[in-house]
């Protein structure tokens, strides 16, 4: 049994988080890391470190996932464009891609006005409490 001193993670635990990372389930997961399932949901549970640790190591691995669609996200929006205005591409296709176009522009827009109206608020919130400071 590895032996965990205060503020690390076992080797063991180390695994886990890298195969609940990669894998689709915590069975899945428990097989990988060779663990018990029962012990993963425990750690998930009640190890504060482990369940800090695991939603870092997701959280990564999100954001990365999150760099490749952005940067792919030209080409897409231009095979989209080129499916939309093929007069040979069945009508399904061009429908959907006209479609996934739109969605695409109304999402960004509504993002736009989310993002200004969350920086208007932290703005007013800033304001509120310069002007509280001020009055102590």
């Amino acid at each position: 049994m590895a032996v965990k001193r205060s503020g690390e993670l076992t080797h063991l635990q180390e695994k886990a988080i890298v195969a609940l990372v990669g894998e689709g389930s915590v069975a899945a997961a428990a097989r990988t890391a060779g663990c018990g399932e029962r012990t993963l949901h425990r750690w998930l549970k009640e190890d504060a470190l482990f369940r800090a640790e695991f939603k870092r190591c997701r959280r990564e691995s999100f954001s990365h996932a999150v760099s490749v669609a952005q940067r792919l996200a030209p080409v897409a929006i231009a095979t989209l464009g080129r499916i939309m205005m093929d007069s040979t591409a069945p009508q399904s296709a061009r429908v959907g891609a006209a479609c996934a176009l739109l969605r695409f522009g109304r999402d960004s827009v509504e993002l736009d006005d989310l993002a200004e109206r969350i920086d208007t608020l932290e703005d007013r919130v800033v304001a509120e409490q310069d002007g509280e400071a001020g009055r102590v």
